[in-house]
Parts: structure tokens; C-alpha cells; sequence
């Protein structure tokens, strides 16, 4: 049996869009950060392996 209850899902719906409402108002991180942060944590993970 499937229990529905407007308010409830009226309330899910606002979160869900405020959600979507800040993630697209965030600054973007252009994909070259994202690579350079990666191979920094790489650098740093092999560093601590060779040491």
C-alpha cells in the first residue's frame, strides 16, 4: 500500500529544489583545478609511499 501525503511531498519537493537552486548559484571550479588539485593528492600519496 502506498501512502502519499501532499504536504509531505510538497515539502520534499522545496528541499529537493533549493537543493538544485544552490548548486547551480555555486561558483564553477574550472577542470584544470580539478586535475591540478588530483595530481597534487597523487604527488603527495606517492611521497608518503616512497618515504
Amino acid at each position: 500500500m502506498e501512502y502519499s501525503n501532499v504536504v509531505l511531498d510538497a515539502e520534499v519537493n522545496r528541499q529537493q529544489i533549493a537543493e538544485r537552486i544552490a548548486r547551480a548559484s555555486s561558483p564553477k571550479m574550472p577542470a584544470s583545478s580539478h586535475r591540478h588539485l588530483l595530481a597534487l593528492r597523487l604527488r603527495r600519496f606517492a611521497d608518503r609511499i616512497d618515504n
